[in-house]
């Protein structure tokens, strides 16, 4: 695939999840869900880029439980990923959400009969399903489950009104449970801070817990993130204090948690509400977002990517570096390859995925 050049794969059924392979070192490759209303239609898809050819292969599997809403693979394994869907519960005439953990039977995508780089087309696979975890009020919306960073067998899983941790090892005990009121709209454990640390958006706000203790008062939090709801976080992985922020004020903000009066960088490039933020993990400066503008933006952050004594010059300007407007929806979802530093994908509700790399001039500021 060029620099240039954007790889598009359309599905069958709407689409908003997506999760990069974390446990994959060696392919190219993410897994998307989709959510379609239609009984026994939704799929996971396992996509991936043969990086020399640029070839694309897939993968279909059946995902009988519902609609995904979220879908995020495991770090610790490359076979196993969660996804909270929703589903009709026809014996008490309601839609139930919940959190199930799947294996893969396979981490085989490119068929071994094909050397040329064409396409066999398959009927979807089963895959095997681990555990199903439900809200313990029947009505409750779940908004994202999150695999522990080092511990394999813990999760965090965000409902509408609180959060709890789980022990997958002990077939799913809930450990952790915190109510809280507003609403949350997400979460996601904060890999620093000797990762007991699992933070939530909570309507305008961000409030951070520590999961050793009952929760009944927030470890830090920054009031205001945005002037609106505040929709996605993500953790600079390489400064311990530093977090992004994307939310419904079309604003991408990044604040040093310390301090959270005033975000320490902060663009409004989006015209819409903004889904999601990501940082490379290699390269701090870049940062991916998606929005209902139906763009994804790649944008540098240089300017406090310096070294701690202040002496290193920004490589790259502060702003937005490339625009990719190949979708025609809402882009719900933003994620970088785990194996592959300079690859990403965006997903958007009209069942698109699109599969990019950092164009090769910036790449080449960064190393050079």
């Amino acid at each position: 695939m060029d620099e240039g050049n954007s790889i598009i794969y359309g599905l069958e059924h709407q689409t908003r999840a997506l999760s990069p392979q974390y446990g994959e070192s060696d392919a190219i490759r993410f897994l998307i869900g989709t959510q379609t209303l239609k009984p026994h239609s939704n799929q996971v898809h396992v996509v991936e880029l043969e990086e020399d050819t640029g070839a694309l292969h897939t993968k279909v599997y059946k995902h009988h439980i519902g609609e995904i809403w979220h879908l995020r693979c495991s770090p610790h394994d490359a076979y196993t990923f969660l996804t909270t869907h929703n589903s009709y519960d026809s014996n008490n005439a309601t839609c139930v959400m919940g959190v199930s953990m799947l294996k893969l039977p396979t981490l085989d995508v490119i068929p071994k009969e094909v050397e040329d780089g064409g396409k066999v087309e398959e009927d979807p696979e089963e895959m095997e399903f681990l555990k199903t975890i439900t809200p313990e009020k029947m009505d409750e919306e779940v908004r994202c489950a999150e695999w522990h960073p080092t511990d394999m067998g813990r999760i965090g899983i965000v409902y509408e009104g609180g959060l709890s941790v789980y022990d997958m090892k002990a077939n799913g005990k809930q450990v952790l449970s915190m109510r809280t009121r507003p609403k949350l709209t997400s979460g996601k454990w904060n890999p620093h801070q000797g990762i007991t640390q699992l933070a939530v958006l909570q309507d305008m706000h961000i409030k951070c817990y520590d999961t050793r203790t009952d929760c009944t008062k927030a470890s830090w939090s920054i009031e205001n993130s945005h002037k609106q709801t505040v929709r996605d976080i993500d953790f600079n992985p390489n400064r311990q204090f530093h977090v992004a922020s994307a939310g419904d004020d079309a604003a991408l903000n990044i604040w040093d948690y310390r301090n959270g009066k005033e975000p320490i960088f902060t663009r409004t490039d989006h015209s819409h509400w903004v889904w999601t933020v990501r940082y490379n993990t290699y390269h701090e400066q870049l940062l991916l977002t998606g929005s209902s503008d139906a763009r994804a933006l790649l944008t540098a952050a240089s300017s406090i990517c310096g070294d701690t004594d202040g002496q290193k010059t920004p490589t790259l300007e502060d702003g937005v570096l490339q625009s990719y407007e190949q979708h025609e929806d809402s882009v719900y979802c933003c994620e970088w390859s785990a194996s592959e530093p300079w690859t990403f994908a965006s997903l958007s509700y009209d069942a698109r995925l699109v599969l990019s790399r950092v164009p090769r001039h910036f790449k080449y500021k960064l190393l050079l």
